[in-house]
């Protein structure tokens, strides 16, 4: 999975220099020392950003208008390529994993290990992205604006355009080739040197699926993050192909506000839609019982992209809703694409149908 991107947005040009010297990244997260996060927690939305991560998937920076590109993720290739640091998480706790990475000193340290102060609130680096330079590439910069006058051939969003408020995106297969290429061309470099000297050690623990608790999910991120993890649990109900994966994907019209957002949208590498910057594969996520909420939000998914694609490109698009049980009746919902919208459930392991 090679043609996959992360867009990473940072604050100051201190913590990328520091971040590119060590090609490496981890998102200050609240630590969660309980053995789940609260309810309320951004916990397991964080970490379904991370489960999108393969070996080669590219990492750009986001930096006051600048885009920078850092290099290739490196871990593991048909999982989530993400380290755990420390246990400051509950996977860190289960993982027995050791604190290899540790910004403390960059902040307040406290007397607990890899947590620190950050504007006197607790935060920690529970996952951690490392990833390789590329000779050539790495360093390299673009305007924002150069990205988004190429992307502006598309006439609907896409996630590096709705990343407003957002520290990180997942980037569909045709923005990271279009980032690739601004990048090659590009003669401007990210000329900010770090003089701050850190340690990685050597004890370092990289996700593996085995610690994952997938007994009882919490919320709607906690079965997202799962499923992003590995694809082989839902693998019969997708066509055979090698797919980019992508989170809270804008699926709708230019909106000045609440944009509908695919959980998770799978893009082929073999048989692309409009250079891969439309989903393959659609997937709406409830973690309860699904009811014709749920269908309705497919069925307006389908809509809006029947409006931007052809009928060829349309027939290629398979939806498939996901939740441990269904209460669908069938005149409660526009059938229109009945024959269309997959019902997949996670206690029975098998397609629902519509009665």
């Amino acid at each position: 999975m090679k043609d996959g991107g992360l867009f990473i947005t940072l604050y100051d040009e201190r913590t990328l220099a520091l971040y590119l010297k060590y090609a490496i990244y981890g998102f200050l997260m609240p630590p969660v020392l309980t053995p789940r996060p609260s309810f309320r927690s951004r916990h397991y939305h964080a970490l379904g950003d991370y489960a999108c991560s393969r070996e080669g998937t590219h990492i750009f920076f986001f930096l006051k208008r600048k885009i920078v590109y850092g290099g290739t993720v490196k871990g593991n290739r048909d999982i989530a390529s993400f380290y755990l640091n420390g246990k400051t998480s509950p996977l860190g706790r289960t993982a027995n994993a050791e604190l290899f990475w540790d910004e403390s000193i960059r902040y307040i340290p406290t007397d607990q290990d890899g947590i620190f102060l950050v504007r006197g609130n607790e935060r920690s680096q529970p996952f951690i992205l490392q990833f390789n330079k590329v000779p050539g590439l790495t360093g390299k910069q673009i305007s924002s604006d150069d990205l988004y006058f190429e992307l502006g051939q598309y006439p609907y969003p896409l996630p590096s355009n709705t990343i407003q408020r957002m520290s990180f995106c997942t980037l569909t297969p045709g923005e990271t080739q279009t980032s690739l290429e601004l990048m090659s061309r590009s003669e401007e470099h990210f000329n900010v040197p770090s003089t701050e000297n850190m340690i990685i050690g050597d004890s370092q623990q990289l996700f593996e699926s085995r610690f994952i608790d997938e007994e009882h999910y919490q919320n709607e991120a906690h079965l997202e993050f799962s499923l992003l993890v590995d694809l082989d649990r839902i693998r019969q109900l997708l066509p055979c192909d090698d797919y980019i994966l992508c989170r809270q994907v804008p699926i709708s019209p230019f909106k000045p506000f609440q944009m509908d957002r695919a959980d998770i949208c799978l893009y082929s590498l073999s048989n692309q839609i409009r250079n891969g910057t439309i989903p393959n594969v659609i997937i709406e996520l409830k973690n309860e019982r699904a009811n014709f909420h749920a269908y309705d939000q497919m069925v307006r998914y389908l809509n809006w992209l029947s409006k931007i694609t052809g009928q060829e490109d349309f027939q290629k698009i398979v939806p498939i809703i996901v939740a441990p049980e269904f209460n669908i009746r069938r005149n409660k919902i526009d059938l229109k694409y009945e024959a269309k919208i997959i019902m997949y459930s996670l206690n029975t392991h098998s397609k629902y149908i519509l009665v």
